[in-house]
């Protein structure tokens, strides 16, 4: 049994990271580890735990913790993707020396995905400590490729509007307003109806889930995609793209349901629409892919 601390600057329970700690904190319980978190830890209990867990990126707590901790293991949660890099870049200019200093003294450097590696890799060079790929996949109920075709729910012409649902921060990063556009200047004889929702929690988020069919994340820089797996557990359709790329490289491609440019393809069952070319594409270019993704997804849902 190991003594293990885990330390994450935000611990909200709407903090995507944050989260994702709880994930494996729970698992590493089951397996019979002694198991704590913090937001700021002394010395004394960075010395004593067998291991440090350090999420997310760019704090001062978390420099002390890869300062003073024992067999750290850092777990940046997508922080060094280039796009989050160039957002408010000369911020992190200014303090990188330090964070890729931490990040050096760790044992092992922790990614979500094989591009969350390589993006790691590049920011910290020829110095950088072993990283290795944790799939977050396994903590969820995820049914890969139903060869049956058969979907979870079944929305007819005469029905009520298709309800699409955007769970999550107002924040440039995550591409809410290239949805609202694409929303603006979509037209299909089936009717839509759309709500963005920031902050709901316990039986209030339960709601919003039952209301939701299809879940639209038009994310530009994703540390997982939390709520992606939320919405396929649930069995909802979900609309996604490169900006979170743990999902497409959890996609067989067995199935394709249109064509954008050889790039929109379908995932889980059916239940994923993943857009490549998304993240580095243009804001017009953006805006057309979620069109033909809702397009595709609501001729889809109202034929059945």
């Amino acid at each position: 049994m190991k003594s293990i601390l885990h330390i994450c600057a935000g611990w909200q329970k709407w903090n995507g990271a944050a989260n994702i700690a709880r994930l494996i904190m729970d698992e590493q319980r089951r397996e019979g580890h002694e198991v704590s978190f913090a937001t700021w830890a002394k010395v004394r209990a960075l010395r004593a735990a067998d291991e440090v867990w350090i999420h997310c990126g760019w704090l001062p707590c978390l420099w002390w913790s890869a300062l003073w901790g024992r067999n750290v293991r850092w777990m940046p949660e997508a922080c060094y993707d280039p796009v989050r890099l160039h957002y408010h870049g000369w911020k992190k200019w200014l303090v990188g020396p330090i964070e890729r200093f931490s990040l050096r003294r760790c044992k092992t450097l922790v990614a979500t995905c094989e591009a969350e590696k390589g993006w790691i890799q590049s920011y910290l060079g020829k110095h950088c400590p072993p990283v290795e790929v944790t799939d977050i996949k396994r903590f969820f109920r995820l049914h890969q490729n139903d060869k049956t075709g058969q979907t979870h729910f079944i929305i007819s012409r005469s029905s009520r509007p298709i309800h699409l649902l955007y769970l999550g921060r107002r924040h440039p990063l995550k591409g809410l307003s290239y949805l609202e556009s694409a929303l603006a200047t979509y037209y299909n004889k089936c009717s839509v109806e759309f709500r963005a929702v920031s902050n709901a929690f316990g039986e209030e988020l339960e709601k919003v889930w039952e209301w939701c069919d299809v879940l639209v994340l038009p994310t530009l820089s994703e540390n997982f995609g939390l709520v992606i797996a939320e919405a396929l557990e649930r069995g909802k359709r979900v609309i996604t793209t490169d900006g979170a790329p743990a999902w497409g490289e959890g996609l067989s491609r067995v199935e394709r349901v249109d064509y954008v440019d050889g790039e929109l393809w379908s995932g889980y069952g059916g239940r994923l629409i993943y857009l490549k070319g998304y993240r580095d594409g243009t804001p017009t270019e953006r805006v057309l892919l979620l069109k033909h993704a809702l397009s595709s997804l609501v001729s889809g849902l109202t034929s059945k």
